[in-house]
């Protein structure tokens, strides 16, 4: 039996990737195995992996556990302001010192950098939000924030302005493509995308400090846009805040059940 993937590319059907699936939303092996072999039996010869994704997101969410799964699509509804805003908060739970939305002068022009970091290095930091969460990140990406960091780093050899940085950072919510993964290695440019790379992959940031996105919640979509517009990011910010939103109660409850199952 054969699933069709988002690309159009057919591929065998594994249910041991199912269960990996399910294990990272915070299931045990055993309650994986049995979602699996469920998921399984009503699944047909040439079926989408969308399709399937729902199949186990409908088993999860009988267990509650559907919300962390889907983890992935709530850091994709974000808008792109808050998803800068969102990496921010991330490095800064990492230990980095942030900056956002900086104008910046290079030797040439002026350049808009969405955040800065400094910790092990002094990092320009790119951040490339895409709707859908299986477009890759290309080369013409690293490219672009190569010249941009050049520019910057000549503007303040000339005195344009003072900031030292020495390296670029492109954090994205989908995967790069080889080209990019290349480029960025022999160049020296750090990549964080979705399951990309190792420490440094966007959910192990989010995941190893529990910093959810808000948009994981289950609740309207008005309230999610409600709170971004509010620059209530994360669920820990809203604790904190406690907006006026209807049911909050069972939301703050809904965000530290989330919370604690990382």
């Amino acid at each position: 039996m054969y699933v069709i993937k988002a690309d159009g590319s057919k591929e065998p059907f594994d249910e041991q990737k199912i269960i990996a699936t399910c294990v990272r939303s915070g299931v045990t092996q055993s309650e994986a195995r049995g979602i699996a072999k469920k998921v399984r039996t009503m699944v047909k010869n040439g079926e989408t992996t969308h399709k399937i994704y729902t199949l186990i997101l409908e088993q999860l969410d009988k267990q509650g556990d559907g919300s962390l799964f889907m983890l992935r699509e709530a850091v994709s509804n974000l808008d792109p302001v808050s998803f800068e805003l969102y990496v921010k908060k991330i490095l800064e739970a990492h230990g980095y010192r942030c900056g956002w939305d900086k104008s910046i002068l290079g030797r040439y022009v002026e350049h808009q950098v969405d955040v800065t970091a400094s910790k092990e290095k002094n990092f320009l930091i790119e951040c490339k939000r895409h709707f859908n969460p299986h477009r890759f990140t290309g080369l013409g990406i690293c490219l672009q924030v190569h010249g941009r960091l050049d520019d910057i780093m000549e503007g303040a050899k000339v005195g344009n302005n003072k900031y030292k940085f020495n390296a670029a950072w492109i954090v994205t919510n989908t995967k790069f493509s080889d080209h990019a993964k290349q480029y960025a290695r022999g160049i020296g440019i750090r990549l964080t995308g979705w399951r990309y790379e190792d420490k440094f992959s966007l959910e192990h940031l989010i995941q190893s400090k529990k910093v959810l996105p808000v948009t994981v919640l289950k609740a309207d979509v008005s309230v999610h846009r409600y709170l971004l517009r509010r620059k209530i990011i994360t669920l820990d910010d809203f604790i904190v805040e406690k907006p006026r939103v209807a049911n909050i109660n069972n939301l703050i409850r809904q965000s530290k059940d989330l919370l604690s199952k990382l």
